[in-house]
């Protein structure tokens, strides 16, 4: 049986070996390839055109989000009603107080002036509200005094008529503004020192 030649055999284990250690420096150049590429790209987030993008784009969506906001706040200029409405219960909680403290709903002669000028009830303790605001078009809201002696205040509406179905009037329950609020109620110099100088101002602007 003849012999390998012992010097083939040699070169052969020879290549095979080359090829391994090409291929492992091939895999190696590739895992080093890669490292490199990542940091560029987290290094590219910090680049100034990639802070300036992000920004821009911070800018267009702060602008997008107060365009929105400015909407809600302006939903109460189409819709005068709900502002109407918010002002009528608070002088029908006003009134609820009032009334708490004096026995008794102001008269119809008195009217809303009575929640923010003494009438010289005993018991008064105002004012119950800081000033008589006009409704959303621009006329007084109304008083009255039902045939059963309760009070009914409202706004004439948009067509600035008494009586018509567009009236408005708050809801039942504001009136009865219950007792807690009565925990650490002031005379009106101990809640609001500067009173005086608040009515004189409101009336000066009147």
């Amino acid at each position: 049986m003849p012999q390998p030649d012992t010097n083939q055999t040699t070169e052969v284990r020879e290549r095979a070996a080359r090829r391994r250690r090409r291929a492992a420096i091939r895999r190696e150049a590739e895992v080093r390839m890669a490292e490199m590429q990542g940091v560029s790209q987290g290094r590219g987030l910090y680049s100034p055109r990639v802070i300036g993008a992000a920004f821009f784009v911070l800018v267009v969506i702060g602008a997008v989000l107060v365009k929105r906001v400015n909407r809600v706040v302006e939903d109460d200029r189409p819709y005068p009603h709900y502002s109407a409405l918010r002002s009528l219960n608070n002088l029908a909680t006003a009134l609820g107080r009032y009334r708490f403290h004096v026995g008794a709903w102001p008269t119809a002669e008195q009217g809303l002036k009575a929640l923010i000028e003494d009438p010289g009830e005993p018991g008064w303790l105002g004012p119950y509200i800081v000033q008589l605001k006009r409704d959303p078009w621009g006329t007084p809201y109304c008083y009255a005094v039902k045939p059963d002696g309760s009070p009914d205040v409202f706004t004439a509406g948009p067509d600035l008529k008494p009586g018509t179905p567009d009236d408005l009037r708050p809801e039942p329950e504001s009136y009865d503004p219950g007792t807690d609020w009565t925990n650490g109620w002031l005379k009106v110099e101990d809640r609001l020192p500067d009173i005086e100088k608040i009515l004189s101002e409101r009336d000066r602007k009147e």
